[in-house]
């Protein structure tokens, strides 16, 4: 017990700390009237994450993470908290996440009239969650960190109590999430009853070991299938995406950016850690499931998607189909070929999520700042006419749904081409041709949104003006997706090296 508490695991945890604290000295700002509400509570919330993404990075001695490499640096906790390059990268992607997600808000929430501090707290505890997922070795830590995550955004998801779909959403994604959570939970007791252990370093060397007795351990299988079903409910993947369209349109727009990217980059995280340290042996298996569940997403996702007329429902749709992208990395995480293809999938998946957050949380901004008193700025129609109201802000939209639909001279180009050559690489070269064609039929409905904005004449004549937070948001995520577009070395570079301390193969 005594080692648990020792000061070396306390500095590991530095961040999620401080983050924490945040979030209870804004719930305290959100007694407050007027001020305190409006100003102090988004200010401090974002200087949180400010002082927490310092805090992640102070661990860093290099760009290229080598320093977190020391077991003695990233084992802490008797092995259930693990900070090393590759959880780093995420928790970075989680905080710009949420700094994107705190800038568009305000202006929003006043429109709603439901300016309150908890918002912004809720929107840190679920970070700490995520940090928490990200940084797990250990299926408990995981199970208490999915929850940390979920029951933020479970009342986030209801945030507009006044508003009936706000209340359905929450009340469907609350029930699903429990039922989900219920799977996961029974995955991790077969796991635990075949290897005697819940930590991931443990649960393949474990099952290694008992091979020899039960080549085919059907209970380990089971488990394992559970917990990937669990977690497929997370990252909205077909058939578990039931939740996904209602949740995503009766949401804030905000939340739905913020819970279409940073939730799903969580749930990949931990999809990473089980099937690269403990699942590695039934690699042939699950990654024939795993294909199965990305055809699927992807078939289901760009189809539904070409006949939405609701911007959140079209780009839920598209979410899921971005999910059975990310699938193509995953599979060829865990195959037993060349560590090459190994790396080179690890590094598809985390590039894409990276390039994902700053594409989705882009095209979701334009749909907050058409946001005002009567209108609810969520229908495709209210696109029409905005390049002549607004040059600036249609082509930030062009930019962004042409990288979604990963056109090349965008962000989104790199990190499909690199998802697209992971399942070439692992022998699912079938795979990646359904992936292209399905992209195809991505651009169709993306298509639309351009043809309104730029052919339709507008439905009023209304000045369009955004916030000067959505403004700072749109800058960042169209100058993120333009400029690594067109260089993506950086990028590139900074996922390598955050994959090297996470996979045996690696060392």
């Amino acid at each position: 017990m005594n080692a648990a508490f020792d000061p070396n695991n306390l500095r590991l945890i530095a961040p999620e700390l401080v983050l924490t604290l945040s979030a209870f000295l804004v719930l305290g700002l959100s007694t407050m009237t007027g001020m305190g509400r409006r100003v102090w509570a988004p200010a401090l919330a974002m200087l949180a994450c400010l002082t927490t993404l310092v805090s992640v990075l102070s661990f860093v001695r290099t760009f290229g993470l080598e320093a977190l490499r020391a077991p003695d640096l990233t084992i802490g906790f008797n092995g259930m908290f693990i900070l090393d390059s590759f959880s780093i990268f995420f928790k970075v992607v989680f905080l710009l996440a949420a700094m994107l997600t705190i800038l568009v808000s305000s202006r929003y929430l006043d429109l709603e009239r439901a300016n309150v501090g908890e918002y912004y707290a809720l929107i840190l505890f679920a970070v700490v969650g995520m940090m928490l997922m990200a940084s797990a070795g250990d299926l408990v830590t995981i199970f208490v960190a999915i929850e940390t995550m979920a029951l933020a955004f479970y009342v986030l998801v209801g945030f507009l109590k006044a508003n009936r779909k706000s209340n359905e959403a929450a009340l469907k994604y609350f029930l699903l999430g429990s039922f989900s959570t219920g799977i996961f939970l029974y995955g991790i007791s077969l796991v635990y009853g075949t290897t005697g252990t819940t930590l991931l370093g443990l649960i393949g060397m474990a099952r290694a070991k008992l091979a020899l007795a039960s080549p085919e351990a059907p209970i380990f299988v089971l488990g394992v299938i559970l917990i990937t079903v669990g977690l497929g409910f997370k990252i909205a993947a077909v058939p578990f995406h039931m939740w996904a369209p209602d949740a995503y349109e009766g949401a804030p727009t905000p939340v739905t950016a913020f819970l279409s990217t940073g939730s799903k980059a969580a749930a990949f995280v931990v999809l990473a850690r089980l099937f690269s340290m403990s699942f590695m042996p039934l690699g042939d298996r699950w990654a024939a499931l795993l294909a199965i569940l990305a055809v699927a997403s992807m078939t289901l996702g760009n189809v539904a998607a070409i006949l939405q007329d609701n911007m959140k429902r079209m780009l839920a749709y598209s979410s899921i189909a971005h999910a059975g992208y990310v699938l193509l990395g995953m599979i060829a995480v865990g195959l037993k070929g060349s560590v090459e293809t190994r790396e080179y999938g690890l590094t598809a998946v985390l590039l894409y999520l990276l390039i994902y957050t700053f594409g989705n949380i882009g095209a979701f901004t334009l749909v907050i700042a058409l946001r005002r008193e009567q209108v609810a700025g969520d229908r495709v129609a209210d696109f029409a006419g905005l390049s002549r109201r607004a040059p600036w802000a249609a082509f930030a939209m062009l930019v962004f749904l042409l990288s979604l639909a990963g056109i090349p001279a965008t962000a989104g180009f790199i990190g499909k081409w690199f998802l697209f050559g992971a399942a070439i690489k692992a022998g699912y070269a079938w795979l990646a041709v359904v992936a292209v064609i399905n992209s195809a039929i991505s651009l169709y409905y993306y298509i639309r949104v351009v043809v309104n904005m730029y052919i339709r004449a507008p439905e009023d004549a209304e000045r369009f003006a955004p916030s000067w937070g959505q403004r700072a948001a749109l800058l960042a995520c169209i100058a993120f997706t333009l400029f690594f577009g067109i260089y993506p070395q950086p990028i590139i570079a900074f996922a390598e090296k955050s994959i090297l301390s996470l996979a045996p193969w690696a060392s």
